[in-house]
């Protein structure tokens, strides 16, 4: 019975969002012309293929990540790709459909265990004078809960949403930094 009233729950709640105005349509993917000339493996270095990508955004000492609606924890803005899209241009629209930047995908960071892409990417939309923690576009609300600016070397394991993204969020933290000079 709790089971059945728990479904119910879940069912109404997405039924009420579901009915919310949808996402505007994505602008078109910003990819720097430095990553365009780049070459670069998009393998894991554990052997599996691509099934996503996502945007480490920085700002500050800290990076933008989006708190999921259904887990509570920390992820990067990302996604799965369409069919006959790019990685980069993935990495792209999934960030635009969660958090409402148009960023531009600069660099190729790193690949997680589980197949996500990490790119850094730039935004120039003020980003450093909004506080540490705000709402997510109306659009996003069904999967996002809202925006937070963490300090990557702050966090743990167990505030990701996936536990093994961890090293790779620090260590595209720092190298983001070097491929920018």
């Amino acid at each position: 019975m709790v089971i059945l009233f728990r479904l119910s729950a879940i069912f109404a709640v997405l039924t009420l969002f579901a009915c919310s105005k949808s996402s505007p349509n994505s602008p078109m993917c910003r990819v720097s012309e430095a990553l365009l000339s780049e070459s670069v493996h998009l393998g894991s270095s554990m052997g599996e293929s691509p099934v996503g990508a996502a945007c480490l955004i920085k700002t500050g000492n800290k990076v933008l990540m989006v708190e999921h609606r259904l887990s509570g924890k920390l992820d990067f803005p990302g996604g799965t790709s369409d069919k006959n899209e790019s990685l980069a241009c993935t990495a792209h629209r999934e960030t635009w459909e969660e958090t409402g930047f148009n960023v531009e995908v600069s660099a190729y960071l790193s690949t997680t265990s589980n197949g996500l892409v990490i790119f850094g990417c730039d935004v120039d939309a003020g980003i450093e004078r909004l506080p540490d923690t705000f709402d997510a576009p109306s659009w996003a609300k069904l999967e996002v809960v809202r925006l937070i600016k963490a300090d990557p070397f702050m966090l743990d394991h167990d505030g990701l949403r996936f536990a093994d993204d961890l090293i790779p969020l620090r260590d595209g933290y720092t190298q983001f930094d070097i491929k920018q000079r």
